[in-house]
C-alpha cells in the first residue's frame, strides 16, 4: 500500500514537472520586447497614421498582416511604444490624411498619401521583405520610419 501510493506521488510529481517546463518553453518563446516606433515626416494635425507588422517574407508578399495598429498624427515626429516577440519585421505605413482608412493612389498606383517602411530611403520602389526587413530583439530599442510623399498633386 505504501509503495502504491509512492508510486502515485511519483507520477504525479512527473506531470506536474512536465507541465511546468511545457509552460516555461511557452513562456520563453513568447517573450515580448519593449520598444518605441518612431514615425517622422508626419504631417502635423493631418488624420491617421496606420501601421502594420509583417513577420515573414510569405505574410508580406500575401499582405497577411501580423500586427496593426493606428494613432493620430499630433506632431511631426510621433513616439510609440509596443511589445514584439524577437524576429524579423517589415513596418509598414502611412498618413491618411482624408479619412478613409485606406492609402490613396493615382492611376498609376503612385501613393497621393505620406508612406514609409522599415529600412526604406524613398528614393525607389520599397523591394523585398529581406530588403525592408528589422530585427527586433532584447537590444532592439527604436525603430524609426520616415514617411514619405513622391506624389504631388
Amino acid at each position: 500500500m505504501v509503495k502504491e501510493i509512492h508510486f502515485k506521488s511519483m507520477i504525479a510529481m512527473k506531470k506536474l514537472i512536465i507541465i511546468l517546463l511545457v509552460w516555461l518553453c511557452a513562456e520563453i518563446a513568447s517573450a515580448q520586447n519593449s520598444l518605441t516606433f518612431e514615425i517622422t515626416g508626419v504631417k502635423k494635425n493631418g488624420g491617421k497614421l496606420y501601421i502594420s507588422l509583417f513577420n515573414s517574407g510569405q505574410s508580406f508578399d500575401e499582405r497577411k498582416i501580423y500586427y496593426s495598429t493606428s494613432t493620430n498624427a499630433t506632431a511631426e515626429t510621433v513616439c510609440m511604444p509596443i511589445a514584439l516577440p524577437a524576429g524579423e519585421y517589415v513596418i509598414s505605413m502611412y498618413q491618411d490624411w482624408n479619412g478613409n482608412a485606406k492609402l490613396d493612389s493615382n492611376f498609376l498606383g503612385i501613393p497621393r498619401e505620406p508612406f514609409g517602411f522599415s529600412n526604406y530611403g524613398g528614393k525607389s520602389a520599397p523591394g523585398n521583405f529581406d530588403k525592408l526587413k528589422v530585427m527586433v530583439n532584447d537590444k532592439t530599442k527604436k525603430i524609426t520610419v520616415h514617411l514619405y510623399k513622391i506624389y504631388t498633386n
